[in-house]
């Protein structure tokens, strides 16, 4: 077995596969013995029919060995550049007419904006890349062990940094400030705590309602920092929403000792509902202003009228080809904020089939993701990766949705084609993630948590 085990090269695997041989050995004894043989005949020819062990253990280091996914990475890659120099692109188109036009004023709110083109963006997007490929050779699995220690630790650093470094904005408090002018959005930050609270959801295997009373729990501290905080009706709905996701892929394979049908319809529900009670919650007891931004979103009543916008999203794409942009492509530029609809303005320059093929970049990247995720044997790695791809699709589908004048901007973060330095350090963060699952997903072994060994033991 030690001979064996040398020549596998990946040491995660090690432990996997000698439990694996070791039961195969104790199986094909045990039939041996049905025979009539002796113990120390029936182990010596169990041992003897496992062949060599140099040569086995070469077989086995060949199928389990980490794989790095380099057509994904290159995609990734691919769609990174492709955001940076399309919104380059835009920026400078912008800056051109309003120079020409005389204008020296900061664009800010006129077409594209300084706020998010700046000298930090290729910095910010270079080193989001190298945390990515940097995660993924990291052991995702080590994550599980620590989850409910860090998460507490990082949910109390973000209420340390609004209370010490907040900036507040039009009656919200969703940045904090950090040196040299930075700016971290809140919303951003918080998408990190989807992977670490299915880690602790994963420490919750075997228990029952209790276990599922717990989850919800940790749903809802996050919730306070949305809406008391920032007030972000959108990012708290979404957070929940992929929260609930995860819960109810736990549930579906038995994590949890209870009724599926019923918890699943249950979770099913609150996902429905959590977008009517939120947003009602805040029209019957928020204020003023909160009430104007969910009718703005929504762009009912009076406000409707107040979104030019999207008449001039929806010429944008009308009078494009499949083949051709706008010819006015120029000047309804400078009526929109081309770092939100970058997809509309990508379609006015180059054409539809431009864009179609700009999303269906993304979603193939997203579903492959997903469809690894789902099928992993590990299943810390599929809960985990199952909640990033859930987040990477609903950011996505908000993204066309602006796109398309079908609502307003929600502030959210889209994965290469957004724009903010959190979100895309944190987009990177959560593809290292994906890309890590996906390297170690023939050798990653379920990570032991101390509480459920100690549980199993004392119910054995």
């Amino acid at each position: 077995m030690y001979t064996l085990t040398e020549q596998i090269r990946c040491k995660m695997a090690r432990g996997t596969i000698e439990q694996e041989i070791n039961d195969h050995i104790e199986d094909q004894k045990a039939e041996f013995l049905s025979e009539g043989m002796s113990q120390t005949e029936a182990e010596e020819a169990a041992v003897r029919e496992m062949g060599d062990p140099v040569e086995v253990g070469l077989e086995m280091d060949r199928i389990h060995r980490p794989t790095m996914a380099w057509g994904m990475i290159a995609l990734i890659v691919g769609l990174s550049l492709a955001g940076y120099l399309l919104r380059s692109v835009m920026y400078q188109t912008v800056l051109g007419i309003e120079q020409s036009a005389g204008k020296t004023e900061d664009l800010f709110w006129v077409g594209t904006s300084l706020s998010w083109h700046t000298s930090l963006e290729l910095p910010a997007l270079l080193l989001g890349l190298v945390l990515m490929i940097g995660i993924c050779y990291m052991d995702y699995t080590r994550i599980a062990v620590y989850a409910k220690p860090i998460l507490i630790a990082y949910q109390v650093l973000l209420f340390i940094g609004l209370q010490v470094a907040g900036l507040k904005m039009n009656g919200s408090t969703r940045y904090i400030r950090m040196p040299f002018g930075i700016g971290l959005n809140l919303i951003d930050l918080l998408w990190l705590t989807i992977p670490l609270f299915a880690a602790v959801l994963y420490s919750y295997r075997g228990q029952g309602y209790r276990g599922i009373l717990k989850a919800i729990l940790w749903m809802v501290i996050p919730t306070y920092f949305l809406i008391i905080r920032s007030q972000s009706l959108i990012g708290a709905m979404i957070l929940e929403v992929v929260y609930c996701v995860v819960l109810a892929v736990a549930v579906y394979k038995g994590w949890f000792q209870v009724c599926k049908k019923a918890v699943l319809t249950g979770i099913g529900a609150v996902v429905v509902l959590i977008p009517v009670l939120l947003a009602g919650g805040l029209w019957c007891f928020g204020k003023a202003y909160q009430k104007e931004r969910i009718a703005a979103i929504l762009s009912i009543g009076d406000h409707a009228a107040d979104f030019p916008r999207v008449n001039v999203i929806w010429e944008m794409i009308s009078g494009s080809s499949a083949f051709h942009g706008n010819p006015q492509f120029k000047e309804l530029l400078t009526s929109v904020d081309g770092s939100v609809h970058l997809l509309a303005s990508v379609v006015a320059a180059y054409g539809i089939l431009a864009g179609i093929l700009l999303v269906l970049c993304l979603v193939v990247l997203i579903f492959r993701f997903a469809k690894i995720s789902l099928n992993q044997k590990n299943q810390l790695g599929m809960v985990m990766g199952t909640g990033c791809t859930a987040l990477f699709l609903i950011q996505t589908v908000v993204f066309i949705l602006e796109n398309l004048g079908g609502v307003g901007n929600m502030g959210i973060y889209c994965p290469f084609f957004g724009t903010g330095r959190a979100g895309m350090l944190t987009s990177y963060i959560l593809l290292g993630l994906l890309l890590s699952i996906c390297r170690y997903q023939k050798t990653a072994p379920e990570p032991v948590i101390r509480s459920w060994r100690w549980r199993q033991r004392s119910q054995s």
